[in-house]
């Protein structure tokens, strides 16, 4: 969905909300109208007031006289008012709650659209890059560390079971204790090693939670930068989606076709992100820091791994297992 359909789409969602407010509200009004026959005639005298005090004013009528003008609009007012709550009537009530109070839900201020919209389109943007996600299928509850060979791995001094059980648990309380000062994470391995599994199952927690995270493939979001480049469309709204998520995991990092753009764009995200001190996890199949190195500038490895934990998984191929 391009960003034009995005905001008709936003304008009409706002639409529908005043409508509904304003509807809800006559709705009331009528109510209150036929249950004290009195209400009609004193909002009729308070319209009277208030018009007859801007007719004074753009005039240029005397101060004394618009001020005597306002004065009965505002004792109507207060008739009204003490009417309403003396009939077990909420005077707020016979008014449109708006869903955003800023544009009263026209979605427009003076100087653009209202922040209201422009929430509606991040949503969108949000629900587009996780319907690509497989978050319902990966949990905690379904990682299954039997699948790790339990004999002693050299290079670790412990099996990869026992070292994948640690990985497992710092990822569960990872998700369990999650605030917005959680470290990032950088999950490296070969593979099939379960490190989509655990950020997913990460991701899956932190959104029970009640935090905006965004699950994104490295290919597909920088696919989806590169075509709104080239369409022309400056407003980059996967850029702009990805820095702003509470949570964001770029899963399979080093999938990506790389040019100058993505490289300048994968720089401004990890950059934004660490600026703004929002967690970040990373899954990647590039085990040796030389290929990460080669295939990404030295700034953008020192910027990405000099703010990570960094979670090395060892294992063998627990997909190969699963045919």
């Amino acid at each position: 969905m391009t960003r034009q359909e995005m905001m008709r789409r936003a304008f009409g969602i706002v639409s529908t909300r005043r409508q509904r407010a304003v509807t809800l509200a006559d709705q009331r009004r009528a109510a209150a109208r036929e249950k004290l026959p009195q209400l009609e005639q004193l909002e009729q005298q308070r319209a009277q007031a208030g018009l007859r005090a801007a007719q004074l004013s753009v005039s240029g009528a005397d101060r004394a006289q618009i001020d005597q003008a306002l004065a009965e609009s505002a004792a109507c007012e207060h008739s009204i008012d003490s009417l309403l709550r003396e009939n077990g009537i909420d005077p707020a009530q016979l008014k449109p709650a708006f869903t955003c109070p800023v544009c009263q839900d026209t979605g427009r201020l003076t100087n653009g659209p209202c922040q209201c919209v422009q929430a509606l389109i991040q949503e969108m943007c949000q629900q587009e890059v996780n319907e690509a996600s497989p978050l319902s299928l990966c949990s905690f509850s379904t990682f299954d560390l039997k699948k790790y060979p339990d004999r002693i791995l050299p290079e670790l001094g412990i099996s990869a079971r026992a070292h994948m059980e640690g990985i497992f648990h710092y990822c569960k309380d990872y998700a369990e204790h999650f605030t917005l000062k959680n470290p990032n994470l950088y999950l490296y391995g070969y593979a099939g090693l379960g490190k989509t599994h655990l950020a997913l199952a990460i991701a899956n927690t932190v959104l029970q939670k009640g935090f905006n995270v965004v699950y994104v493939s490295a290919q597909n979001a920088f696919d989806a930068m590169e075509k709104e480049h080239f369409r022309g469309d400056e407003t980059n709204d996967t850029l702009t989606t990805l820095c702003d998520a509470q949570l964001l995991i770029l899963d399979d990092l080093g999938t990506e076709y790389l040019t100058p753009y993505v490289s300048s764009c994968l720089y401004s995200l990890v950059n934004t992100r660490v600026c703004r001190r929002l967690p970040t996890i990373y899954t990647s199949n590039i085990v040796l820091d030389a290929d990460l190195h080669r295939r990404y500038t030295e700034k953008i490895v020192s910027r990405l791994l000099g703010n990570c934990e960094c979670l090395n998984f060892f294992g063998e191929d627990v997909r190969l297992m699963d045919k």
